[in-house]
Parts: C-alpha cells; structure tokens; sequence
C-alpha cells in the first residue's frame, strides 16, 4: 500500500467525517479535536487496513469508538463565561433557514443516540446502508428499521404533527375489540 493512497483517502474522508462528529458532539470545536484524535489513530494504524477493502467505514468505526471513549472520560475542561469571546454570545438576526435548522438540530437531540447515529449516517454522510451497518456493528434491516423511525419522528417534531408510524396504537383482544392499555385494578 501505497501512504499517498491512504493519505489521499484519509483527505477525502474528512469532510464526511467532521459532519458525523458534529453530530455525536453537538459542538463544533469538540468535533474537530474528535476528528483530529480519530485521524491520529488512523494513521498510528495504517499497516491494519487494507487496501480494496472499505476506508469510510473503517475509518467511521474510529471515529465512532473514540467518541464511545471520549464519553467515558470525566468532563472536559470548562471555560469560564467571561472568558468568552463576546461574538460568542451575541447573535445576528435569525431568518426563516436558521430556524428550520435549529428546529432539525433540536430534533435530532431528542432522538435515541441509536436513531440519530444511523440517521446522520445515512442522511447526513451518505454511506450505505451496509457501510452504517458495519459502522454501528449491527444488521443492514435494523439500520433501515432505525433511519425509518428516526425520519418519522424528527418529521413529527418539525412539524408538531404526530406520526402515525411513531404513535402508539390502541391494543386488540382476540375478537379485535379494543382493550385498554392500563392493568385493571
């Protein structure tokens, strides 16, 4: 293997990769030292991947697993507010498009991290349904199973109208009368 080829694939890949790390972090500046810690590991162990077979995924497995161990660590260092720039704190005029982002990115946190990660895979990085499988380490149906969910219930938050393929749906007994959910005293 060539280190121009891998590197060639590692640049390409990044892009890609600071959009699923935004995602997991929910902060741009943890995102990127995320990335950053992902691409060192990449490349302290780039005599383990071989060539053919599939980078983005290897590569989404890293970063992933370095989250999973960041959120074990105790807490990040904590800036003091007054240490913060002031154009941090101030914002400009909110239009119409900041909204609608702001609502999808209040969405997505409501999601299980199940959903959202295979949602941000899917949609947000444009793997496969196999690639995501793999990243996640489960099987391609319950990738499917998940984006289907996650589509649905971000779908109702947007638009505060429930989802019938979200909402739960009243029990039958054998006759397909109605029963109610709640244990009889």
């Amino acid at each position: 293997m060539s280190d121009k080829t891998f590197d060639q694939l590692l640049v390409e890949a990044l892009p890609r990769l600071r959009g699923y790390a935004i995602s997991l972090t929910g902060n741009r500046a943890l995102a990127d030292d995320l990335l950053q810690e992902a691409a060192m590991r990449a490349l302290a162990a780039r005599t383990q991947f071989t060539m053919g077979t599939n980078f983005n995924a290897w590569m989404y497995r890293i970063l992933r697993n370095e989250f999973v161990s960041w959120m074990r660590k105790p807490s990040r260092r904590v800036v003091p507010i007054d240490q913060l720039p002031e154009a941090l704190l101030s914002r400009a005029a909110v239009q119409e498009n900041q909204i609608l982002v702001r609502e999808l990115g209040q969405a997505l946190a409501k999601l299980p991290r199940a959903q959202r990660e295979a949602l941000v895979l899917i949609c947000g990085s444009g793997l496969s349904y196999e690639e995501a499988a793999s990243v996640l380490g489960c099987t391609v149906g319950t990738v499917k199973s998940r984006v289907f969910r996650a589509r649905a219930q971000v779908e109702a938050f947007v638009t505060g109208i429930p989802n019938p393929h979200t909402a739960k749906r009243p029990v039958s007994d054998r006759e397909g009368k109605k029963v109610s959910r709640q244990p009889v005293p």
